[in-house]
């Protein structure tokens, strides 16, 4: 989903501690990280989802994505944030079996966060939000990687090749 800025996140240190809230919009405190959670959904055929964001995004608009998710809103768990982002941005209402695969420190156009993804086979077809994703299906992961799709967003690209070895 889109930032709304009324939305509120919590920020944390280096530990991942939570140490404010605040608005999304007004960006993190100085030395504090923002949160986001995103999982790869595979298939039954051990396909990846992948997505290309639409042109109104305001992160790598444009780009070829693996990561579904964004920000963990104040108070929220990361998985319960990944959750709750597929459910808006691919209409899953629930997903059994999401299971954490990493959490790491990134940098990213906003700044400095923790990163979690998860991992999830999909046992339905999505239901894509034209608001959010332009255009999705499963591809082999090494497809991911030398089908074309480009521009791909790193962390997206990078999750492919830690979760996918090659």
């Amino acid at each position: 989903m889109s930032a709304q800025p009324h939305e509120r996140v919590d920020y944390v240190d280096p530990g991942d501690r939570v140490i404010a809230q605040g608005g999304r919009a007004a960006g993190a405190p100085a030395g504090l990280l923002r949160r986001y959670a995103a999982t790869v959904c595979t298939d039954h055929a051990g396909r990846v989802l992948l997505y290309r964001r639409t042109a109104s995004a305001p992160v790598y608009p444009d780009h070829y994505d693996v990561l579904v998710g964004g920000a963990v809103r104040a108070g929220e768990e990361y998985r319960a944030a990944a959750l709750r982002e597929l459910r808006e941005e691919l209409g899953w209402a629930a997903a059994p079996g999401l299971t954490e695969a990493y959490r790491l420190r990134v940098d990213d156009p906003h700044g400095a966060c923790f990163l979690t993804v998860h991992r999830w086979r999909a046992d339905r077809a999505p239901r894509p939000d034209p608001a959010e994703i332009a255009w999705c299906g499963f591809v082999m992961p090494l497809a991911v990687l030398t089908g074309g799709y480009t521009p791909l967003v790193p962390a997206g690209e990078a999750a492919v090749r830690r979760l996918f070895p090659l």
